[in-house]
């Protein structure tokens, strides 16, 4: 067998379905964290509220989508890169726990169509 996974079509197909049709959400950092907006629902997490940093790839179609779980004692958010304000929030990620910058950038360039996802800080 070798050591090189083949895409799956099926799971690259639902992963494309789920999507489709999802309206992206806004991303708002503030000084002590971080609003998450999508559609009339709103949700907020204090910098010292996260318990746990998770990152992955998910597959589809046509490409793949670079997401950001982020956990705290009350909410869990999940962001992917087509969220407005995604860029920020990277960016304060890395500044705040730069402990996660090699792995965070070793799953955005991931192999091509292969599903990533692993914890990156954790309290």
């Amino acid at each position: 067998m070798s050591g090189t996974l083949r895409p799956s079509l099926w799971r690259r197909i639902g992963n494309s379905w789920r999507a489709r049709g999802r309206k992206p959400g806004t991303v708002d950092i503030t000084p002590d964290g971080l609003v998450f907006t999508r559609g009339r629902n709103s949700k907020r997490i204090r910098w010292e509220d996260v318990v746990r940093i998770d990152g992955g790839s998910r597959d589809s179609l046509s490409i793949d989508l670079f997401f950001v779980v982020i956990h705290a004692r009350d909410a869990t958010m999940t962001i992917d890169e087509f969220d407005d304000g995604f860029r920020v929030l990277e960016y304060a990620i890395l500044e705040r726990w730069p402990q996660v910058r090699e792995r965070f950038i070793a799953l955005q360039c991931g192999a091509p169509h292969q599903p990533l996802y692993e914890t990156l800080w954790q309290r």
